[in-house]
């Protein structure tokens, strides 16, 4: 024992001794020189190794390189691509023996990536790029043909090997990347993108293993500071084909220009890509941002066109309360100093690329206003939808868009080379139903659009308060909308807007007048009775009111609007400008029922004359006016009819039907003539 206790004292002796003159023997400045060289070689580019490289060979193989960076490529300023404060890895001895490749934790501190786009659209790595493309074509080459023409030799050469040697096994304690930096620099936008701070942690990595991910940063921008953390639990498959986070737990913050006040955002669920597809699955979606939250599941593909599909649903989706959260508003001082401040602190740039930087910071405070108009609004989702197809499912518990309250949204988007379609959309709409076609075309300009919108059973009062906090009418109302126009100012709108439009109420009430109210009080006046005082409640009841209407160059017109109730029959045309929201309409109406006066006696001398009601003003404040000389016209001529009426009746019992019949051919015209 004692023998064997000394043999293993004098090996340990002598690796420990192997490892002291390996590391001092072997020529680390000499190292250097060749990964220089061979890097030049290879890319055309050049590397810088400042610092120190070390090695280790015991009890694992590793080395440990400090102050190393690659420069950018010709055509571009001088400065790195890549630099790294630190970076260490080593590799176990005895596993490989046993066909495994065990790598320890890979250390990375202080690395810093910095990507620049020329006016040209050229990126300081597309050199990088080019050269693996072309790696990865010779490597399929000499592939390809060495299987197909050395497998019949293999074979008879050796006979012994029943099956194929297994692939080495793979294994990485972790990576860990420590307070990296990554530069995002457009030369052609002037923009500069900077994600600071990034913090990696990767344990027990191996494939078809679930091992834990942790991953924070901060995010700052011409237009916007943040910082972002995410958390999961990620799995590779042994072909190295198919990722999948799960468990994904991701938390952003930000504020800026681009972003009002500080906003918040999580979202939760599983994230799965599939490189061979290039498509990005995530299911059990759960995203919180403000007052939204949305589940469901999302899929892309990456083409050349990407595409987006989707199912979604959110128990409340109010589109107001978002455009007001989300509207743009003018930073205050101490918020510029705060960023000022911070983006000081953050700068580890050359001098020149600070320059750059804030030249970025100053022209886009001056580009960007301090409210986002409509107008940009739309062109920026026009250009979004131009470069992505989306196709899905929204469904809605609750929706509120420009005060209009919908219930059990149901509608189906397809976003096509930025022609956008709402087909169909359904909704419950104040105790009613709305089926709907939108369609919507980023690619012309100004964005056109066409809307078949068919309200069946509509609560008309609450509509109409809703979406224009005005209460005209009550009752049951179907709609028909069929309209299309380009833009959405009230300049295009006025120019362009044209289509048509069917109402149809039943059972209802005009409110805000008593047509029979203000016939009351002109008969009052023109028979120089006193005039009865107006009603609290000014309203005209009816069965059922009808119109068809014409929608032309911001002007809304109908000619046959017809209201029905058991006191008055009303037939109406007229105009309204949207401009301005002008009245000009004219009601021609005519009693068919028995209305009293204020002494209650009938006005029986007023049935079957038109009486016209002209309505004046604006939605807000419309004004009704009868006619009053028109009426005490009409008046005098039925009550000079009825009087000649009642004058040939009498002449008639005393003179016999001769007379009468000889006195009836010449009476109008002794009436005219005497002004009656």
């Amino acid at each position: 024992m004692k023998k064997l206790l000394y043999g293993l004292g004098a090996l340990l002796l002598l690796i420990l001794l192997a490892g002291i003159i390996l590391t001092q023997v072997v020529d680390t400045d000499r190292v250097k020189r060749v990964l220089i060289e061979q890097t030049k070689e290879k890319t055309g580019r050049t590397l810088v190794i400042n610092g120190d490289l070390s090695w280790r060979f015991f009890p694992s193989i590793g080395f440990t390189v400090t102050d190393t960076a690659l420069l950018n490529p010709p055509g571009f300023e001088g400065g790195n691509t890549l630099s790294i404060g630190e970076l260490s890895l080593d590799v176990a001895l005895k596993p490989l023996f046993n066909n495994r490749l065990e790598v320890g934790e890979a250390v990375l501190n202080k690395a810093r990536l910095h990507l620049i786009t020329r006016a040209d659209g050229v990126t300081n790595i597309d050199d990088l790029r080019a050269l693996a493309e072309k790696q990865s074509d010779v490597d399929a080459s000499k592939t390809a043909p060495a299987s197909s023409h050395t497998g019949s030799d293999e074979a008879s050469q050796n006979p012994e090997p029943s099956s194929a040697k297994e692939p080495m096994s793979f294994s990485l304690a972790g990576v860990h990347v420590q307070d990296a930096e990554v530069l995002m620099q457009n030369l052609a936008k002037g923009k500069l993108i900077r994600l600071n701070g990034v913090n990696v942690k990767l344990d027990d990595f191996a494939p078809d293993k679930t091992v834990p991910l942790s991953l924070s940063g901060n995010l700052f921008s011409d237009d916007l500071q943040g910082n972002i953390v995410l958390a999961g639990d990620f799995w590779v498959a042994p072909e190295f084909n198919r990722l999948l986070l799960s468990n994904l737990n991701f938390e952003a913050s930000a504020t800026g220009r681009a972003i009002p006040g500080n906003k918040q955002l999580k979202l939760q669920g599983q994230l799965a890509y599939d490189l061979d597809k290039k498509q990005a699955e995530f299911t059990e979606l759960n995203l919180e941002t403000g007052e939204l939250k949305v589940t469901g599941q999302l899929m892309v593909n990456h083409l050349a066109q990407p595409e987006l599909s989707f199912n979604l649903h959110t128990d409340s989706l109010n589109v107001d309360a978002l455009q007001a959260e989300w509207r743009s508003v003018t930073p205050s001082t101490t918020g510029k100093n705060k960023v000022e401040s911070k983006a000081k602190t953050q700068k580890k740039e050359t001098a020149n690329q600070a320059r750059v930087a804030s030249q970025d910071t100053d022209a886009a405070a001056a580009s960007v206003p301090g409210t986002l108009s409509k107008a940009k609004s739309s062109d920026a989702s026009g250009s979004l939808l131009q470069r992505i197809n989306l196709e899905g499912d929204l469904k809605a518990d609750k929706v509120t868009v420009q005060g209009i309250e919908l219930e059990q949204l149901d509608v189906h988007i397809k976003s096509t080379q930025g022609k956008l379609e709402f087909k169909p959309l359904q909704a419950q709409l104040y105790e009613g139903q709305v089926n709907a076609d939108i369609k919507l075309d980023f690619s012309a300009a100004p964005t056109r659009f066409s809307m078949n919108n068919v309200l069946t059973g509509v609560n008309a009062d609450a509509l109409l308060s809703a979406a224009t906090q005005l209460d005209y009418i009550q009752g049951r109302a179907d709609i028909n909308l069929d309209v299309k126009g380009a833009g959405f100012s009230a300049e295009q709108l006025q120019k362009h807007l044209t289509g048509t439009a069917n109402l149809s109420v039943v059972d209802g009430a005009v409110e805000g007048v008593n047509i029979a109210a203000l016939i009351r009080r002109a008969h009052a006046q023109i028979k120089g009775l006193p005039v009865p005082a107006k009603e609290d409640v000014e309203k005209t009841d009816f069965s059922a009111l009808t119109a068809d209407f014409v929608i032309e160059k911001g002007v809304v017109s109908t000619d046959n609007l017809h209201l029905a109730s058991p006191l008055l029959r009303i037939d109406g045309k007229g105009n309204t400008q949207l401009a301005d929201e002008s009245l000009d309409v004219l009601l021609n109406t005519a009693i068919v029922g028995s209305i009293k006066g204020q002494d209650g006696e009938e006005l029986d001398e007023l049935k079957n004359i038109i009486l016209p009601i002209r309505i004046s003003g604006t939605y807000k404040d419309p004004q009704y006016r009868l006619d009053l000389q028109q009426v005490f016209d009409m008046y005098l001529s039925d009550k000079a009819d009825k009087e000649a009426e009642r004058f040939k009746h009498k002449l008639d019992e005393k003179l016999g039907d001769k007379l009468g019949d000889k006195l009836s051919d010449k009476l109008p015209g002794l009436l005219d003539k005497l002004g009656l």
